[in-house]
């Protein structure tokens, strides 16, 4: 992230009700009429998202506005639960203030406005400037939440979060392996941080990766975690070598090569690419790719990239900033952008067309 938040905080207000026209387009990806179902919305902290303005040339999208300005924008994305008839999400939100929205459950169904509700933090440590959100395989509730560092004030810091009840809670926290004498470069800030349960071993890998910019490549690594570990030295072991990634698009104006990532069932490597001009206004443009495999070989993990195969572009007349992936099953997948001005949006696609 390339600037300091503003300090006004959204206000929850009486939830409303509405009525949305949905676009199911082949390009902006699958309208939310595929996940029908009707929610019910108390005046307990829940709220409709606001349907303010956003980039003019994607008003006809399927894309669904969840926060609004520059403290409402999506630094990560997290599954809860998906079925037919809704996907419950937990956003991550890179604010860095006293008071601001660190996280905000989303809920998404068809004829209606997404339903949000910012989550309060119990306990004495509310992390900040969060970049990534993912759920930890077979342990409901719990989430994996990435700190970059906060441009060098603190080693970039990995949080074991738990979430119920409208409520939020680190449980344990690690410095990311290999950040010992990480200064704030923005080259290297650290913008994805994923969990993937290994089928063969049934161990837990994790893959991140720093954001790169324009000529230099992201990095990326893989170790397995140990989300139980008596110690944060022990959180982290068999930490690969780093791999280089460089989008092939966008290739200009302060290139992102990778905004955030996530790992599929079968280890595919799923990622985003984002351009931000450093203008809270954009123009933004972004793309994902299905970008190389995840293995594991003897207990030691090891991330192999390939050629990237795109799945979806969306251009500078888009105006989208995804800083977001999440996977669901069946194939398909959400996007979430953090649009400056423009607040946040989530979009539901699929990952096959």
């Amino acid at each position: 992230m390339h600037k300091e938040r503003s300090r006004e905080v959204t206000r929850p207000y009486r939830a409303v009700m509405i009525r949305k026209s949905l676009l199911a387009s082949g390009i902006a990806g699958v309208s939310l009429a595929t996940v029908a179902a009707t929610v019910a919305v108390a005046d307990d902290g829940h709220r409709p998202a606001a349907p303010a303005a956003a980039p003019a040339s994607a008003a006809a999208s399927a894309w669904q506005k969840v926060g609004d300005g520059m403290t409402g924008g999506v630094s990560g994305l997290a599954v809860a639960r998906a079925g037919h008839d809704r996907v419950d999400t937990v956003v991550a939100r890179d604010n860095k203030e006293a008071g601001q929205v660190r996280l905000s459950a989303v809920r998404l169904s068809a004829g209606h406005a997404p339903v949000v509700r910012d989550l309060k933090w119990t306990g004495s440590e509310v992390p900040k400037d969060l970049e990534s959100l993912d759920a930890v395989p077979g342990r409901p509730g719990e989430y994996t939440t990435l700190s970059s560092g906060d441009g060098g004030k603190f080693r970039p810091t990995v949080y074991g979060v738990k979430v119920s009840g409208g409520t939020a809670a680190v449980r344990w926290s690690a410095p990311l392996p290999e950040t010992e004498h990480y200064k704030g470069d923005g080259t290297q800030n650290y913008e994805a941080f994923a969990v993937h349960r290994d089928r063969a071993t049934g161990r837990d890998i994790a893959v991140w990766a720093t954001r790169g910019s324009n000529g230099t490549a992201s990095q990326v690594r893989a170790a397995v975690l140990h989300p139980s570990a008596s110690s944060a030295e022990k959180v982290f072991s068999h930490v690969s070598d780093p791999v280089a990634f460089r989008a092939p698009w966008p290739a200009q104006d302060e290139v992102r090569h990778i905004s955030d990532l996530k790992v599929a069932a079968d280890g595919t490597v799923v990622l985003s690419s984002a351009q931000d001009p450093n203008k809270n206004s954009g123009p933004f443009s972004s793309a994902v790719y299905e970008a190389g495999r995840l293995t594991v070989d003897k207990g030691r993990p090891e991330v192999k990239l390939t050629a990237p195969k795109e799945v979806r572009r969306y251009t500078t007349a888009d105006n989208r900033k995804i800083e977001a992936v999440a996977l669901l099953p069946g194939g398909r997948a959400l996007w979430g952008t953090d649009d400056e001005d423009f607040g946040g949006s989530l979009l539901l696609d699929r990952l096959d067309g």
